[in-house]
């Protein structure tokens, strides 16, 4: 038998030794890979139900305009403070860009919420009665 044919044997014996060592952590991580895929898909399933029975009921054109009124002020209120607060961190002049991107961030999350209160809305149906 030549050297290079043992030491093919040799690897294949270690190799085979290390693997039956290796299969209970093995095991053990594709048990706990499966357990947390599982609490996952059920995370998810649950959540996607959730936002399906959240959804809000829709508003009146009054009460839409007064959301809006608040949304708008309030939208102006924060982005002219962090406007100035950011002004005066990098000391520069309040009608910078930076300051003005900021606010329009702050500004365009409240507008996404209020889309979602406007367009998400569906009118609550009676339960009906089966049978």
């Amino acid at each position: 038998m030549g050297r290079v044919r043992y030491g093919l044997l040799w690897l294949d014996h270690h190799a085979v030794r290390l693997g039956r060592r290796a299969r209970p952590v093995g095991d053990a991580f594709a048990g706990a890979a499966s357990e947390v895929r599982w609490a996952v898909r059920l995370t998810a399933a649950s959540a996607a139900a959730r936002l399906e029975r959240a959804r809000p009921e829709p508003w009146n054109d009054r009460r839409l305009l007064v959301a809006a009124l608040v949304t708008g002020l309030g939208a102006l209120a924060v982005s002219s403070l962090l406007g100035v607060a950011l002004a005066r961190w990098m000391a520069t002049r309040p009608g910078d860009a930076l300051p003005a991107a900021g606010g329009a961030v702050v500004v365009a999350a409240v507008l996404c919420a209020l889309a979602y209160l406007v367009f998400a809305s569906r009118p609550r149906r009676a339960p009906t009665r089966k049978g």
